[in-house]
Parts: C-alpha cells; structure tokens; sequence
C-alpha cells in the first residue's frame, strides 16, 4: 500500500492542490510606493537598504513572497525605509490595509468550493471598511482604488502590470466562491453575507445581473425604514446600479430613510465606510442606535464627490447630504471650500441632474440651506 502524501490534506479536491497563497494587491501596493520615492529607487536599491536579496524584495512585489509572512521587525523597517527615500506616505500606510485584502482574496482562491457554513472567512469577522473592499476589488474588476494617488506608477518602464492581475479561470473561482458564500451565510450570518454580496457584484458574467436581482427578490420586502434586512437591502440596491437599474436604489432611498433610525443608520454606516468613524465594528448592530462622535468632514467631501454618480448613487448621496447638514450644521462654516465646491455642484445639477422628484427636491433643500449660510 502506498504510503500518503503527508503534505496533502482532506480538504484538498481529489487530484488537484490547494493554489498557492499570495499577496498580489500588497505587492502592487509596494511597487507603486518604491516607485513613489523623491528618488529613483529600484529594486535593488531598495534591497540593499533592507539588507535583503533582490529576489526577496522582488518576491514581496509580485506577490510570491507574501510581505505578511515576514517577520515583523522587517516590515516595520521596510516602511520607514520606504518613508525615508520620500515614498508617498499615503501608500506606505495602505500596506497594511492590503495585507487584509490579501487575506480575503486568497482565502476566495484557496477555499474555492470549499466554504462550509461552520467555516471561518475573513468576511464575517468584522465591517470591513471602503479602502479595503476597494483593494480586494482592484484585481476582480481592474478599478483602481480611489484611495491610490492618481499618477501613481506613472514612471514604470517595461511590461510590468500596472495593478494587480488575476486570470479569468482566478476571477471566476472567486467569483463562484463568494456566491456559495452567499448561498451558504443567508439565514446564518448576515455580515459574511452582505459583504460577500457587494464583492459578488462587480461580478459582470452573463448570468451575473439575474443572479444578483435573484438575491433581492429573496429577502423580505423593506418596511419603511430601518430594519434587520436594512443593511442587505442596502447593499444589493447600491450593487444594482452596477448593472444598469437604478430603481432599486433609489426606492431604498426614499423607504429606508424614512424613519430616524434609518437616517441614523445611514450617517453612521457612511461615517464607518469612509474612515470617519474610529474603532471597528464587530457586525452592523452599531448602525442605527445613535450618531457617533464623527465630524462629518470626509463624509462631506466624499458625498460631493458622488453628486455626479450615476443616476440612484447619486440619488441616495443627495439624501444622506441633507441629512448630514441637518445633523452636522458646523460643516457649513468648518470646511468653507467644500461647501464652495457644494454650491457649484448643487446649481448645476438642478439644470441639468437626473434624479427621482424626491432627490430634487432634498437637492433643491441642500441649495437653499447653503445659499442662506454663504449669503
């Protein structure tokens, strides 16, 4: 009898292996912050200052290496190296947001058809917040993050990718991976479902619009309001847009705010998602108890930067805008070139915006309350 493999496990497919984890969006992250530096810093320069081999350095950028199994002392000096050479510090610090990115993609890779509703996944833990969806999204949907610098990488010479890669067979598994998540976490965990649920939808196969709309038909119709399916409506009704229906999103829009605790909710979920709100959030039940301690500066600004979106984003930023101002007045005179920006926006988009009858008219609320205070 031949002896087994004591490398292969039981939960490894029949005459495959488990793929290899890696670390594809925290080496793209330091590429693009080597690259970054006041001066030219290439690899191996970047490598005699660690006291490390080029393959080493070279291994942590394509993703071979994973910067997270390194000893902590040698990242901690890496990133004050990268500081040091006048990398952007911006970059520097999203290192360690994508090493938990990393950690959700690899564990879609590696557990491909695995996930058992008993399991662990990284998307259940806590809410995760935008820059670190965002990096998971960069390889799925090759959208560069909001939170890279523009311009960033823009001296790289040769055929190096400008973010990082997956293959298409990569991107389906994941794919069919978060959608058994879904199908598994529905009636069992509301966190690990939703946001495998807003993953899943930049998704842009064939079947993938009425997978995602099959999901919401699913779930109990919303009340007015704020209720315990508040968060998964939400997220599905944002997700939607993405394949050409709005409707959905701007019916959320008008019901789900329609109480106190959904506006709660709504304020406080923007404050997390942005990076506005401190501590983290072990599931949504922080949603709609109370405003928390937030200033509101980097919702502001992130909501006039999405005035523009398409037609049901926009919709639902105009409303969460109006309450923020309603919630948060000292805005108005705290951050006087955002609310410069917020006048011209809100002008033009009155003459020419397409929104619902209920977002032009908060819109044209949000004018009036801003040209009485700039007056």
């Amino acid at each position: 009898m031949a002896r087994q493999d004591p490398r292969r496990t039981l939960s490894r497919s029949q005459g495959s292996e488990q793929p290899a984890r890696q670390a594809l969006i925290t080496g793209s992250v330091l590429r693009l912050a080597r690259e970054s530096s006041t001066s030219i810093c290439s690899q191996e320069r970047l490598a005699e200052l660690l006291g490390i081999s080029v393959d080493t350095e070279a291994g942590w950028e394509s993703g071979r290496r994973p910067l997270a199994a390194a000893k902590a002392a040698q990242v901690l000096l890496l990133k004050a190296t990268l500081i040091r050479i006048g990398a952007a510090p911006n970059l520097v610090r999203l290192m360690d947001v994508a090493m938990e990115a990393d950690q959700i993609l690899d564990h879609a890779r590696c557990r491909a058809d695995r996930h058992r509703r008993s399991d662990f996944h990284p998307l259940g833990a806590y809410v995760h917040r935008r820059e670190v969806i965002e990096l998971v999204a960069w390889p799925l949907s090759s959208r560069k993050p909001q939170t890279i610098p523009a311009g960033s990488g823009a001296r790289r010479h040769g055929p190096v990718p400008a973010g990082p890669e997956l293959s298409n067979g990569d991107r389906n598994q994941v794919y069919d991976h978060l959608r058994q998540v879904v199908e598994a976490s529905q009636s069992e965990d509301n966190l690990l479902y939703r946001q495998a649920l807003y993953l899943q939808s930049y998704d842009q196969r064939e079947d993938a619009r009425e997978w995602m709309a099959q999901q919401y038909r699913r779930l109990p119709r919303q009340h007015s309001g704020w209720s315990s399916q508040w968060p998964a409506l939400r997220t599905l009704a944002a997700s939607m847009v993405r394949y050409g229906d709005p409707s959905i999103l701007i019916d959320f829009s008008e019901q789900g705010l329609a109480d106190e605790a959904g506006h709660v909710a709504n304020l406080n979920y923007w404050a997390y998602w942005v990076g506005e709100s401190v501590g983290t959030q072990r599931d949504d039940s922080f949603m709609p108890v109370r405003l928390g301690a937030w200033r509101g500066e980097k919702i502001l600004r992130h909501l006039i930067s999405r005035l523009d979106a398409a037609e049901g984003v926009a919709d639902l930023g105009i409303h969460t805008l109006r309450t923020l101002l309603a919630a948060r007045p000292r805005l108005l005179d705290e951050d006087p070139e955002s609310v410069a920006t917020l006048a011209e926006s809100v002008e033009r988009l009155l003459d020419a915006g397409r929104m619902s009858p209920t977002a032009r008219q908060a819109l044209a609320e949000i004018n009036f309350a801003v040209r009485l205070h700039t007056r």
